[in-house]
């Protein structure tokens, strides 16, 4: 039997959706543009971003806004953020830097996964009854 979930009490954070002509109030990724942002890291938030869960698929294909390369059709999450496929793109490729908080947070959630707890005997017994 399934443990039960968590209820959700929080909304998840959206980031990486850019300004549209029907929403103004988004940011525009060329503004977030940081040349000196060090590719090393760069590389370690997009390794994140591109291994998210897909939380959901839309029928078009989103383009890059800075260079009009395809972005993919889904939405990513680790069930706190929220972001497209492509933002992976536009951090690796264009030096799009997200919010600092958003680092710390990639940070802790690998720090936690590292710290876990292993126990291999759920494994051992229910592989059994298979």
């Amino acid at each position: 039997m399934p443990e039960p979930r968590e209820p959700a009490n929080r909304p998840v954070r959206q980031l990486g959706f850019w300004r549209t002509p029907s929403n103004r109030t988004l940011p525009n990724p060329s503004d977030l543009i940081d040349p000196d942002w060090e590719e090393s890291e760069r590389h370690w938030v997009a390794d994140y971003l591109v291994h998210g869960q897909v939380a959901a698929s839309w029928m078009g294909v989103s383009t890059c806004r800075l260079c009009s390369q395809s972005n993919g059709s889904r939405d990513l999450t680790d069930g706190y953020y929220l972001w497209p496929e492509g933002l992976a793109h536009y951090v690796l490729d264009h030096s799009v830097r997200l919010p600092a908080e958003f680092g710390v947070h990639i940070q802790q959630r690998l720090e936690t996964l590292e710290e876990l707890e292993r126990d291999l005997s759920w494994w051992c017994q229910n592989s059994a009854r298979t």
